[in-house]
């Protein structure tokens, strides 16, 4: 039996030493003894997980401890940093019975499942995932002389939405048709999967389907590739379905229904048209009926005649010009002295004594 020569021990002269290769295997006895009664950690499970994003996520860490383990319990939950020269990023602790959770991303969405994780349970609830939360994930469990860690990497993405599922065709009979599937939200990678559920004969024999545009295409199709299509869109978190209903005995009257949908668009297109002209006819013919038509001149009342002015009123108005020229504070003085006579008309330097009319003729009108 042949040894490594750094367990062997050379004694006087070269030769190897018996008793010491024992000590040495003795020495590794007890220490892988001693480490399989230490602390250990009992979780077990995928160390990669992927869950959806707005999905909460349970990572375990459940440990069992040894009477041997006599210090103070320490966990601690960090990020892991993908560059192993930097610090990984401490997020939760329990260190002497107490809690205690340091800034990071995951405030208030990272906590321990048990209130007392001394139990033996580590394992934390990681709340409302973003697709930023994508990490490795360290549970380090600590108790001199015993430590222990698990690590987990979790993969947060977005779910396939709903795919959206239409027909290519010619419209003809033993023409190629092609059948289209693509969802517009959703973490790669997505792959595309066609089946016929109406029949168990599965796709036709001259179909081809390609898994990562969500097409499929159906050579020469007839009467034999008509059922209902369903088209699946997955991947890592989730998948959703579309289905289309192949009818190519029906495709023949798809192109009919064409042309009648543009002969009766044009029939309509004719008539709004027409409409519109007759619209503008019936203005026309409107506006040449209110030019065309009389109107009715009504002539007005003659006025009033004047009547012949009387000496009276010529008096009246020479007395009132009178005043209006002399000063109102001669006046003012006239109206309170009895002795002094205001002009009258008669006696108005501004008006003319009217010569009168012999009799029988028209007395002449009044001059100022």
């Amino acid at each position: 039996m042949s040894y490594p020569r750094h367990l062997l021990s050379l004694g006087p002269g070269g030769s190897s030493s018996r008793p010491g290769l024992i000590g040495t295997l003795l020495f590794v006895a007890w220490t892988t003894s001693a480490l399989s009664n230490a602390l250990k950690i009992t979780s077990t499970g995928r160390q990669t997980v992927y869950v959806a994003e707005h999905d909460d996520i349970e990572i375990g860490c459940t440990f069992q401890l040894e009477p041997a383990d006599t210090g103070a319990l320490d966990i601690e939950w960090s990020i892991m940093n993908p560059d192993t020269t930097q610090l990984d990023r401490v997020i939760l602790t329990y260190q002497h019975g107490q809690q205690f959770t340091y800034d990071s991303p995951f405030s208030g969405r990272f906590e321990f499942m048990e209130a007392d994780p001394s139990n033996g349970n580590a394992s934390v609830w990681i709340r409302t995932l973003r697709t930023t939360d994508t990490n490795t994930f360290q549970c380090k469990v600590k108790q001199a002389p015993g430590i222990d860690s698990r690590k987990v990497t979790v993969g947060v993405h977005v779910r396939p939405q709903t795919p959206e599922c239409w027909i290519d065709r010619s419209g003809d009979q033993d023409q190629d048709v092609t059948l289209h599937c693509v969802t517009h939200k959703g973490s790669a990678p997505l792959t595309y999967s066609w089946n016929r559920v109406s029949s168990s004969r599965g796709l036709p024999a001259r179909s081809t389907t390609d898994r990562g545009s969500g097409t499929l295409v159906i050579r020469n199709a007839t009467d034999q590739s008509d059922g209902t299509y369903q088209c699946s869109v997955s991947n890592l978190v989730g998948q959703e379905k579309c289905e289309l209903i192949l009818s190519p005995a029906a495709t023949g009257d798809s192109k009919a229904g064409v042309i009648v949908g543009a002969v009766l668009g044009a029939l309509l297109a004719l008539l709004l048209l027409l409409l519109l002209l007759w619209l503008l006819c019936c203005c026309c013919r409107r506006r040449r009926h209110k030019k065309d038509r009389p109107y009715d001149i009504r002539e007005d009342a003659a006025p009033p005649v004047s009547r012949e002015p009387s000496v009276r009123s010529v008096r009246s108005y020479k007395a009132h010009q009178a005043r209006k020229a002399m000063d109102p504070a001669v006046y003012s003085a006239m109206k309170r002295d009895d002795s002094l006579q205001i002009p009258t008309p008669e006696h108005s330097p501004f008006s003319r004594r009217i010569p009168s009319a012999p009799p029988g003729e028209s007395k002449p009108f009044f001059q100022i």
